[in-house]
């Protein structure tokens, strides 16, 4: 009998054994499902946020009516190209602001009012001789004709400061802070994430400077200028926030 109880002792134990390792597999497998979905929330909050945080100040249905007053006169192929260099400059730009900008202007002893204050400037001053230019006879113009020319204008003035000016170097700045946690892991799925931000952002600056002349062409010459100085005085308003911001971040300093 004693043997008869332990054969039917034996099988009860590997059930339980059994049910217990399925019980165990199952919140192993809910907590890694539980884990991945917040993380996947996580990062893609991260990357409407850095969006959103950039996309106001790059402004870039702004910009690109700057962006084609600048250029007025340049083939189509060529502002094609100009349009995808100044995306790409910005996008590359902000992402080493983004790892390595705080360092850098430690490196240096630059504080984040100084880049506002100067950055500000240039903006509202390239915005207001844009603003004050004459009205000009698209015939008239000098076509750029050479690839160097468009070269020279792709980093600047149009990717810094008139695309990607102080105010998205300050943003990019408090987003890279913002991403930066105990844990390197973390930092670099947060970063990655805020990589990704800058990079839609980016597009939208490709997409508007690229069919700007598209848009002008519907809106005609005299519905153009207007919109093209109204985005230039907004550019003006912007360039003295920015620089207003930096004189109180100055005060605040002197103040402490």
């Amino acid at each position: 009998m004693q043997g008869v109880t332990i054969l039917k002792k034996i099988p009860l134990r590997q059930q339980l054994c059994y049910e217990e390792n399925n019980f165990q597999k199952l919140i192993i497998v809910s907590v890694r499902k539980f884990l991945r979905e917040k993380i996947m929330l996580t990062n893609t909050q991260i990357i409407l946020f850095t969006f959103a945080a950039l996309f106001p100040v790059l402004n870039p249905l702004a910009g690109a009516m700057i962006f084609l007053n600048l250029t007025r006169g340049a083939p189509r192929t060529l502002l094609n190209k100009l349009a995808l260099e100044v995306a790409l400059n910005t996008f590359i730009l902000l992402v080493v602001v983004l790892f390595t900008g705080s360092w850098i202007l430690t490196f240096f002893g630059i504080t984040i009012p100084i880049v506002e204050i100067a950055g500000g400037f240039v903006v509202a001053f390239l915005a207001w001789s844009v603003l004050n230019e004459p009205v000009s006879d698209p015939s008239e113009t000098n076509p750029i004709q050479n690839d160097k020319a468009v070269k020279d204008m792709a980093f600047f003035p149009l990717t810094m400061p008139l695309t990607a000016g102080p105010g998205c170097f300050a943003v990019t700045l408090a987003i890279g802070a913002h991403e930066t946690h105990k844990k390197l892991i973390d930092t670099m799925f947060a970063q990655a994430s805020a990589t990704i931000g800058i990079l839609l952002a980016s597009f939208t600056v490709w997409l508007c400077y690229r069919y700007a002349k598209s848009i002008t062409k519907k809106l005609g010459q005299s519905g153009s200028s207007v919109i093209m100085r109204l985005a230039a005085f907004i550019n003006v308003c912007i360039g003295l926030q920015i620089m207003w911001k930096g004189v109180q971040g100055l005060l605040t300093g002197i103040a402490q």
